[in-house]
């Protein structure tokens, strides 16, 4: 039996915060495209950036929002929030308890109209995990299992409870622990390696330091100059034409910074020591951009 929890309204407030911050995003974009190379227009890139990462965090929300269900059969309650799934065996479930009989407490997590998804703390049972669409209490329903709690909505809590009841009575029909787990993507089997997303976040800093470097100095650079490498040597190796030609060297790296995370995601799949040797070249290789960059405009 399958039940699902009103979710309009959560649906068109997370849709409409998805649309306010990818309209922020490209409102930054095109004034860093209009900023040029310096700094305001680093920070407008570097802002819009940060619009779309939270742009897509609000899409995921609500997508997980739409996919948010409660599935009862004889083995378990499973709840489906997204690409996770809490289950809950049912013979675990000691009590149900409406949210009539509990003093209602804010929740920590994806919160806004319509969505209450994360976690708060009651004085009647200490932490609980809300998966909830209401803080109606007439429309909350606290599923005590053991030491865990969990806050559903379902509109008719005496019937979701007589349901669960008529399902542990006729008991179950195989074994099943209490857990929580994921939709797992081979292709980003790389998410859960912390030494690969330490060394990934290395050098996507690094290379982002290469286009600070510019964003800081550009503005000064003279109409023409010499680069010497390495440093100290009398004769320059060319004379650049101007500012417009040291953008070689951070496009250059953010090449290579883009294909070496690609490389390593697709890698890790097979060979988890092979994707980390890439990521850390490729964390070497930004920080050589970065000294270079260094003495070209220095």
């Amino acid at each position: 039996m399958l039940y699902r929890p009103s979710r309009a309204l959560g649906l068109l407030v997370g849709s409409v915060l998805a649309l306010w911050a990818t309209g922020v995003a490209i409102l930054l974009f095109d004034f860093g495209v209009q900023s040029g190379i310096g700094v305001m227009g680093f920070l407008a890139y570097a802002g819009a950036t940060g619009a779309a990462v939270l742009a897509a965090m609000f899409g995921y929300w609500s997508y997980a929002l739409w996919t948010l269900s409660y599935e009862l059969d004889r083995n378990a309650l499973v709840v489906t929030w997204g690409l996770a799934q809490q289950v809950i065996p049912l013979h675990a479930i000691d009590r149900l308890v409406p949210g009539t009989e509990v003093d209602e407490a804010p929740v920590r997590g994806v919160t806004w109209w319509g969505c209450y998804v994360g976690r708060a703390e009651t004085e009647a049972f200490g932490p609980v995990l809300h998966y909830s669409t209401a803080q109606v209490p007439e429309q909350v329903l606290y599923v005590v299992a053991g030491r865990r709690t969990y806050a559903l909505t379902v509109e008719d809590p005496a019937n979701f409870a007589r349901q669960v009841v008529i399902r542990q009575e006729l008991g179950p029909t195989a074994d099943v622990a209490h857990h929580a787990r994921h939709v797992e993507f081979d292709m980003l089997s790389i998410i859960g390696d912390r030494v690969a997303v330490w060394l990934a976040a290395l050098a996507v800093a690094a290379g982002t330091a290469v286009w600070v470097q510019i964003a800081l100095c550009y503005d000064s650079l003279p109409e023409t100059f010499h680069a010497s490498f390495p440093p100290g040597r009398a004769a320059p190796i060319g004379e650049l034409a101007g500012p417009s030609s040291i953008l070689e060297a951070p496009q250059a790296a953010t090449a290579i910074l883009v294909t070496g995370l690609i490389a390593a995601v697709i890698l890790h799949r097979w060979e988890r020591v092979a994707s980390r040797l890439v990521l850390g070249a490729a964390a070497f290789l930004q920080a050589l951009f970065v000294a270079a960059t260094a003495i070209a405009i220095g």
